[in-house]
């Protein structure tokens, strides 16, 4: 009875306190919660945000997105010393507790109009997206290399080789919020066309035959014919322009980048 007694009074002393914790003095639970809680709020401990930011899944995650994309993600905030302090604690977390490598070649803290995103960028007022101007330069490279006037094939050959290559950049880049830049590229485009239409016409007798059967004016065949400039000069010339205007390179098949609405 004794051994029962005794049982009974412990259950009524503890019943409130766990039987593997000791008891608790008056107020001794609400600070050792507030101070769990403190602890475990992401607001209030800078490297518990970023465990919880950078855990495995996530981590993961990123990684694929990364070598699918073949570049990272960035960070942005209202202010370069804001910037410049996320880079040091991102840095310094993913070489310290992520054991990585950190290209400092590729990475930096500038206004987002500097920096580029898988092939996009921002306005100088940060309201719009826009083609990097790096993509347009890779665009036009391609756009030579497609066009070159010694390449020995036809028109029609380099024409469905160029369709290829624009239906596939006008689906990645035709999303830009900058149209007038999509203009100026078809604009140029054909007049690349037209400066290999030009170079493969031989000799003055050719081109004025030519430019009359396109509907030239003969004054204006003539005075294009007999002129000696290089081919880009002419290809932007009122003859050259009116023989070969945009809607005809429509009809042949040519995508557009900038649709007229």
């Amino acid at each position: 009875m004794s051994g029962k007694r005794q049982k009974t009074q412990l259950r009524l002393a503890f019943g409130e306190e766990r039987r593997s914790e000791a008891p608790r003095a008056p107020g001794e639970g609400s600070k050792t919660l507030t101070a769990k809680r403190m602890f475990e709020s992401p607001a209030g401990n800078d490297g518990q945000r970023m465990e919880e930011v950078c855990g495995p899944n996530n981590c993961l995650q990123v990684l694929k997105r990364v070598k699918s994309n073949k570049g990272s993600a960035g960070i942005y905030v209202r202010s370069r010393a804001a910037g410049e302090r996320v880079e040091r604690s991102i840095t310094r977390f993913i070489v310290r507790r992520l054991r990585l490598k950190v290209n400092e070649q590729k990475s930096a803290v500038a206004r987002p109009v500097e920096r580029k995103f898988l092939g996009f960028s921002f306005t100088a007022n940060g309201q719009k997206r826009r083609i990097a101007p790096k993509a347009i330069v890779r665009f036009k490279r391609k756009v030579r290399e497609l066009t070159c006037r010694t390449r020995g094939i036809s028109l029609e050959q380099m024409r469905k080789e160029l369709a290829d290559y624009l239906q596939g950049w006008k689906a990645y880049f035709g999303f830009c919020q900058t149209p007038s830049v999509l203009g100026t590229l078809d604009q140029w485009l054909r007049r690349r066309l037209r400066a290999v239409i030009w170079k493969q016409w031989k000799g003055g007798t050719v081109r004025y035959r030519k430019l009359c059967e396109r509907g030239v004016r003969r004054d204006l065949a003539a005075h294009s014919a007999g002129n000696s400039r290089e081919p880009w000069r002419i290809a932007n010339s009122p003859a050259m322009t009116a023989a070969f205007p945009m809607a005809y390179f429509d009809s042949r098949g040519l995508p557009r980048m900038l649709i007229a609405t």
